[in-house]
């Protein structure tokens, strides 16, 4: 049953930890590189940042599954410009998860929109390196 300690101390860490906290270097590096990837409008090296299996979870929509829906998803965004703030995350093992907050910008039929809200990732270490397997994010009207 490792589920219980994992739920216990991400608990503790939720109680315990400020608002600026970071995630742990694996997990960092790996936020920065999608966004990097994001900004620069690489759809496919955003996917590869996903296991094969992954599953993304927008609000108010279809599962995205698989890297190349994931790469489709993210297309759709080219253009636009993501700021991602990290508040925390933890490793235990080969598993991981990190969250924190977003802000996207961007032009919708020639609107400047801005959306911010809160993300999710579970993360998992494999053979080429620490993969998101689920990602979920909703909006928030500010952070």
């Amino acid at each position: 049953m490792r589920r219980f300690p994992m739920t216990l101390a991400l608990l503790g860490l939720f109680a315990a930890a400020p608002l600026s906290a970071q995630a742990p270097e694996p997990l960092a590096d790996l936020i920065a590189e999608w966004a990097a990837a994001f900004n620069a409008g690489d759809a496919a090296g955003v996917a590869e940042l996903y296991t094969e299996d992954a599953i993304r979870i927008p609000p108010d929509e279809d599962f995205i599954r698989g890297r190349e829906e994931i790469a489709a998803g993210v297309a759709a965004f080219d253009g636009f410009s993501i700021k991602l703030r990290t508040y925390g995350g933890l490793i235990e093992g080969d598993v991981a998860t990190s969250w924190g907050a977003y802000e996207l910008s961007g032009t919708v039929e020639g609107e400047s929109v801005t959306q911010q809200g809160r993300w999710m990732n579970a993360v998992e270490k494999t053979a080429d390196g620490w993969k998101i397997h689920r990602d979920i994010w909703n909006h928030s009207p500010e952070m």
